[in-house]
């Protein structure tokens, strides 16, 4: 037992007092309210941090010195002024203060008090039991003012609380003492280490009592991690102490139980410390209760706009890094950004740490869509009061938030976040507004891509027009070759050797010429207006005439008869295209299949093939992409492109179809309106 009283707990409860006096003072030093609750609360963490390092460094007993009486009385003194100040008005001045008659009064009483004391007047015993009437004073204080709150008393809970406790223990100790005429060594003991823990109860009350005006900040990651250090340092103590224990009544086997304890311990600590979910759960308990607002917004917001600066929109992963900084906004881990094509069909832009999008999850967006399109609603699934949630089942669903994102007053597309529900955050009023700000600016980020990527297109278009000129450059030389051929046949066109050379110069300008109107009949000028159009004509003509001369030669069925109000040229370019992509996909002993049919009042050309097929990831990423081709110079990369933008001209769909090594399928969709109705 003579190790434990060398230990002299006492003292060490006292520099943790200290300690934690000295933390409050600085937090309520730096704020700029100007009010006599942060005045006194100043004072009296400034003289409780003396009071708490005179008793660590002396190791007097309270009471048993002249500086000893003086710091518990004016201790008392200044919690009073404080209790008195809290329960008067918010703007009371000093002046104000100290003129009232009651407040007069007890500063007279107290400071003679003081001063009698200090003169060696009066004895011990009658010491305990003025401060003991101090201490019944002080907790009537401390009771008016928790009733008074009134509507606010959830903001002064942690204060009383705390204060009470403090209180109660001196009045304990006082009353003991008072009684027997010394004070008990285990209530001293345990002095320093009560008024230690009741400093974060005083600050959480700060924090929350806006009439006061004291606004304490503390960053989260701060409390979050000086929480572990207390708690790990708390922990290694009591091990220390049992550990201890254990080594002085153990007798021969202390050794070994120690050893035991130690380790076993020591293990324990490390499972705690490295547990994710222990961490979790110990962050959403801090952040609930000591923080008003979920988020410290300010860092959310630059971590938000620092990792936007990271998107490049030259690179495919550019909707991947703007949805990451989008969950990283919240801290959840996966989800997906979808871009709305129309009413009824959407495309997938990103997707992280989730399966693709299942039939429920589709018919869910699906009505999302119809329900609340136009409201701009961010939808909490796990919101069991919510109506249009309880339609869906919730096992087959891997979303809980979906987030709207809106361009020119339109839902452009549907941001869908999840998380393991721990980390789940439930939608409040402050939750929905932060969302919505994110979701503005990440918007603008998108609208920003797009633009870019319009700007891109059109100098890409651009350069396509200026390479036209090289084409009317080697035009120009094809007709020189023509006028030379027509001027040497006056005079050698009944040579032999000359008519040879002739058909091989024809044969060379000729495939000269079909590779350039190749390369040039995707974007030539349109000339002709819209009419109304025999879509089976126009197969027809395409099939026999434009595409006839390559192999495999495509065939062609009509289940019915339509006609389309549409530009002829185009239509028929965007139809030899992608028939002859067909075509150049498909060996000459393979097929290609044109098949055209009427259907919900809509026209429905499939274009199928037999050919090498495509990937996946290659319809995603380069298929509709221009300039993009795969025939080296063969091609321009603008035939799967113009198609595409063709169908959705005329509100209308194109969609692929492909395996590797088996063929590719194209459906070209094509709403059967009137030109009032287009219009």
């Amino acid at each position: 037992m003579d190790f434990l009283t060398d230990i002299a707990l006492d003292r060490i409860g006292f520099a943790l007092a200290c300690i934690a006096n000295l933390f409050l003072f600085l937090l309520t030093l730096v704020t700029r309210a100007n009010n006599l609750p942060r005045l006194f609360l100043l004072c009296w963490s400034l003289l409780s941090v003396i009071w708490a390092a005179y008793y660590m460094t002396s190791g007097v007993a309270p009471y048993a010195s002249k500086v000893s009486i003086i710091l518990e009385l004016g201790r008392y003194l200044l919690l009073l002024f404080f209790s008195l100040s809290a329960l008067g008005k918010a703007d009371l001045t000093v002046k104000a203060f100290f003129t009232k008659g009651s407040h007069q009064l007890l500063t007279a009483f107290i400071l003679s008090w003081m001063l009698l004391c200090y003169l060696d007047v009066f004895k011990l015993n009658l010491i305990f039991t003025v401060s003991l009437a101090l201490c019944i004073l002080q907790l009537a204080l401390l009771e008016a003012m928790y009733r008074k709150a009134q509507d606010n008393r959830w903001q002064y809970k942690p204060l009383v609380f705390g204060i009470c406790l403090g209180v109660l223990l001196d009045f304990v100790l006082l009353a003991e003492s008072a009684l027997f005429g010394e004070i008990d060594n285990q209530l001293w003991a345990a002095r320093g280490f009560v008024f230690a823990a009741i400093v974060p109860l005083i600050i959480l009350s700060v924090r929350r009592i806006k009439a006061w005006g004291i606004n304490v900040y503390v960053s989260r990651d701060i409390v979050i991690q000086s929480t572990f250090v207390l708690a790990t340092a708390i922990y290694l103590c009591i091990m220390a102490i049992i550990g201890f224990y254990i080594r002085y009544v153990g007798g021969t086997w202390s050794n070994l139980l120690q050893t035991v304890l130690v380790a076993g311990g020591l293990g324990a600590l490390a499972l705690l410390m490295f547990s994710g979910a222990v961490k979790r759960n110990l962050k959403v308990f801090i952040e609930k209760h000591f923080f008003a607002n979920k988020f410290d917004y300010r860092l959310k917001w630059l971590e938000l706009t620092s990792e936007l600066r990271l998107v490049d929109i030259s690179k495919a992963e550019q909707y991947h890094t703007i949805l990451q900084a989008w969950l990283n906004s919240i801290s959840y881990n996966r989800g997906c950004l979808i871009k709305l094509e129309n009413a009824s069909s959407f495309n997938v832009l990103a997707s992280i740490n989730r399966l693709a999008l299942n039939s429920n999850e589709t018919a869910l967006i699906t009505e999302y869509i119809k329900e609340f399109g136009v409201k701009n609603w961010i939808l909490d699934l796990t919101d069991k009061k919510d109506p249009f949630c309880a339609k869906f089942s919730h096992k087959e669903i891997d979303i809980q938030l979906v987030i709207p994102v809106y361009s020119d007053n339109k839902l452009w597309g549907l941001c869908l976040m999840n998380t393991p529900d721990i980390d789940r955050q439930h939608l409040n009023w402050e939750l929905r507004d932060y969302l919505k700000l994110v979701a503005e600016q990440i918007s603008s980020y998108l609208q920003l891509m797009q633009a870019s990527q319009k700007i891109s297109e059109n100098a890409q278009f651009a350069a396509f027009s200026r390479m036209s000129a090289f084409v009317v450059h080697d035009l120009k030389n094809v007709k020189a070759q023509l006028d030379m051929l027509l001027v040497n046949s006056k005079k050698h066109k009944h040579n032999p050797e000359f008519i040879d050379d002739s058909f091989d110069t024809l044969e060379a300008m000729q495939q000269r010429l079909q590779h350039m109107l190749l390369q040039l009949s995707s974007k030539r000028a349109q000339s002709n207006q819209d009419s109304l159009v025999s879509v089976t004509s126009v197969i027809t003509e395409v099939v026999n005439e434009r595409c006839a001369n390559k192999l495999p030669k495509p065939s062609y069925t009509f289940e019915n008869e339509a006609s389309l109000f549409i530009n002829k040229e185009r239509f028929a370019s965007v139809l030899y295209h992608l028939i002859d992509n067909a075509q150049h996909a498909t060996a000459s002993t393979g097929e290609v299949h044109v098949h055209a049919k009427k259907a919900n009042n809509a026209l429905i050309i499939t274009i199928s093939d037999s050919g090498c097929g495509m990937s996946e990831d290659f319809i995603n990423k380069r298929l509709f992409k221009a300039f993009d081709s795969t025939k080296g110079n063969a091609g321009m990369g603008v035939g799967a492109y113009d198609a595409l933008h063709f169908a959705k001209e005329h509100k209308g769909e194109l969609k692929v179809k492909s395996t590797e090594g088996v063929g590719t399928t194209f459906t070209l969709i094509l709403p059967l309106h009137s030109d009032s109705e287009l219009l």
